[in-house]
């Protein structure tokens, strides 16, 4: 039952739902993968809602690998025709697990398309449950630190970087904690904002598993009594420290890292939080084109060559189409530079909210570089601030302008944006976390 809503602070409500998908569906997170084979752990989805009296915004914390803009835009058409609270104040949020299934991608496919419509109500109506169990709260935010993520840009002698660990390599390791009470002091809810990659059972696991985040939801909420929600950093460039193909790593480091979350959450001291707001952008990022016309064309004989050998080799379907999409984003760059048509950009829903007078949340769609979220937090007019990637959309990679030059995975095979569009979506954000001050 919500209670009425004092002006003096916001009130919120929470709500969960299972999302697991059905055993055989098309796994999402590694290309070299056939459908999911097991239910070790189930996925999902939680729902937040702020409302001061005047404004409602809505936060969904899915266990998935990544929603697209459709997707996203029917589940706020969604959200809106059941609780009135505008498409532009709901944000959806992914977790980035590689344990889940494709939401979204091969709609041809009968399984995706009936567990993406089946999500998209799952998801409206869940979040019309939080908002009928919002009541007055207090907010506090903490800060702590964990050292289950690890840079994975690891530079060979040859000078190649390939995905494994670079302990010098920069990374962010700090862990952000919003707790939210009810005005007696129970709690609601723990936002908990960290930046991992959650694939720690490695390529070769096959079962539906929402990796250490889940784990790390279960210490969490056993010891806080509070619903968790986790929120995925700027993770692009950071694994975690342990990658074996069984459960132990993700039990391991969900507890590591939940531990410290309890940790933080019984230092914090609640109060009032008076309004709510969220402001959000488009930006258009100028497309990858590789660097130079002859690294274009080098990279795409190098395509066809690899091509060629997967289907010489009669290798996993969905390896060659990996391999396919990427040769097609080069050719497009090989064409630019050889006619110079301009290509055209990618877009990019960015997207900030401010909670009470010291917290706020910036959001960008895709897999950021550590370094960006690192800069938009330390920049940001906000006492506290999350970087919450995977929002909204799916956009690829966004690296740092300086390892363009090195290559690796995230530049070549991964990103779809050039080096100008890390401080696009830096000075974005900035922007609108300056907006709702």
């Amino acid at each position: 039952m919500s209670q009425d809503i004092q002006p003096e602070t916001v009130s919120v409500g929470v709500a969960r739902t299972d999302i697991s998908p059905p055993v055989g569906i098309p796994s999402s997170g590694f290309a070299a993968r056939g459908p999911l084979t097991a239910l070790h752990d189930p996925l999902f989805a939680t729902a937040l809602v702020v409302c001061d009296g005047a404004k409602r915004a809505a936060l969904l914390a899915c266990d998935l690998l990544d929603l697209d803009a459709d997707t996203v835009g029917e589940i706020r058409k969604e959200v809106h025709k059941g609780t009135g609270i505008p498409e532009s104040h709901v944000t959806v949020t992914c977790t980035h697990t590689h344990y889940g299934p494709d939401s979204h991608r091969d709609l041809a496919v009968p399984q995706v398309r009936a567990y993406r419509a089946n999500l998209i109500h799952l998801l409206g109506g869940l979040v019309a449950e939080a908002a009928s169990k919002q009541r007055p709260a207090h907010l506090g935010v903490g800060w702590g630190e964990s050292g289950i993520g690890i840079n994975r840009r690891e530079k060979r002698p040859d000078g190649t970087v390939v995905l494994g660990n670079n302990p010098q390599g920069p990374i962010d390791r700090a862990v952000g904690v919003l707790r939210v009470d009810d005005i007696a002091g129970a709690p609601i809810a723990c936002l908990v904002n960290f930046q991992t990659h959650p694939v720690s059972q490695t390529g070769s696991v096959s079962h539906i598993s929402a990796d250490y985040v889940g784990h790390m939801r279960k210490v969490v909420e056993s010891l806080t009594g509070a619903t968790c929600l986790f929120l995925q950093g700027a993770c692009g460039n950071i694994n975690p420290i342990l990658m074996e193909p069984e459960y132990e790593p993700a039990r391991t480091l969900g507890t590591r890292l939940g531990c410290e979350v309890v940790q933080v959450w019984e230092a914090i001291g609640t109060q009032p939080a008076p309004g709510v707001d969220v402001a959000s952008t488009r930006v258009r990022l100028p497309r990858i084109r590789y660097g130079s016309q002859e690294g274009a064309e080098a990279l795409l004989r190098a395509l066809e060559g690899e091509i060629e050998r997967l289907t010489s080799q009669n290798a996993f379907e969905n390896l060659v189409r990996w391999a396919e999409k990427r040769l097609s984003r080069v050719r497009d760059a090989v064409e630019s530079w050889a006619t110079g048509r301009v290509l055209e950009p990618v877009e990019a829903e960015l997207q900030a909210w401010r909670i009470g007078a010291n917290l706020a949340m910036a959001t960008a769609p895709g897999e950021i570089f550590n370094q960006i979220g690192v800069h938009v937090k330390a920049a940001s007019p906000f006492a506290h601030t999350f970087f919450v990637g995977y929002a909204n959309d799916s956009i690829g990679y966004v690296p740092v302008p300086e390892v363009y030059a090195e290559g690796g995975y995230e530049v070549t095979h991964a990103s779809q944006v050039d080096p100008e569009a890390a401080g696009m979506v830096t000075g974005g954000c900035l922007r609108l976390l300056r907006e709702l001050m």
